[in-house]
């Protein structure tokens, strides 16, 4: 089993900012402690559920794959981790699964995963004081477009010219889910101004132009976005825009 190919991860991090979206309170940031990480390992492995590995949380069980460690970082366990990792915090819940052959690690590989996740059940509370009990598939989302009622696009050139001053200045392009129907468009901040805005002033930056303007819940879910690990997906999006306005037809669903 030593010379089978594995994949090593963490499937929880504690104390970590997660943006979520619920039908009845809106956007909220899931955050979980270290105590609670440790119950959901403990009762996960108490149901067996290393035995029932599926993708993107499938109804089909994946078969090729064996979990095969499953710890809490602490002192001890990070000695062991490859540097990717050491800089987890204690309570982080890693798992390794290994593959049955080369092939089958292979083939995973092809899906474009890019890491792990579980199923849990929580309570949350809404502004209205009622409790919630949600059952959540907990990852983080890397698209913005996963929990917004539209698909938001960095877009760059055209068919009608060349260069990066087709579209006017970086932007947004909106449109809506299954139809692929233009809404309009949110101008892209800049670093500067971002940075230098209250949270009031940033979501009042979403602004919509060109269409008809969107919820402000959605604009305080772009903004959160934007700003999540120093203003990390903000920098991306201005990299992504950059890129794009080298060359025609290219769009990017952020």
């Amino acid at each position: 089993m030593d010379n089978l190919p594995k994949i090593l991860g963490p499937i929880l991090i504690p104390d970590i900012k997660i943006l979520r979206y619920h039908d009845k309170i809106g956007y909220y940031d899931l955050v979980i402690s270290a105590d609670v990480i440790e119950n959901y390992k403990n009762k996960f492995h108490l149901k067996k559920k290393e035995n029932h590995l599926n993708i993107n949380h499938s109804a089909i069980l994946h078969t090729d794959a064996k979990m095969t460690q499953s710890f809490l970082i602490n002192d001890l366990t990070r000695k062991q981790l490859p540097e990717d990792f050491k800089d987890l915090p204690d309570g982080t819940w890693m798992i390794e699964l290994t593959f049955e052959s080369d092939n089958s690690y292979n083939e995973f590989e092809k899906l474009g995963l890019k890491g792990f996740s579980v199923e849990a059940t929580f309570p949350i509370v809404g502004d209205d004081g009622v409790e919630y009990i949600v059952t959540e598939k907990l990852r983080i989302m890397n698209k913005l477009s996963d929990f917004l009622p539209f698909n938001i696009y960095v877009q760059g050139g055209s068919t009608d010219g060349s260069g990066r001053n087709e579209h006017g200045e970086a932007h947004f392009e909106l449109k809506q889910k299954n139809t692929n129907k233009p809404l309009g468009k949110i101008f892209m901040p800049s670093l500067s101004s971002w940075t230098n805005s209250d949270f009031k002033k940033r979501i009042d930056l979403m602004k919509v132009h060109g269409g008809m303007d969107i919820a402000t819940k959605d604009k305080k879910a772009m903004a959160r976005w934007l700003e999540l690990k120093d203003n990390e997906n903000l920098i991306r999006c201005h990299a992504e825009w950059n890129e794009s306005n080298k060359f025609n037809n290219r769009v990017t669903l952020i």
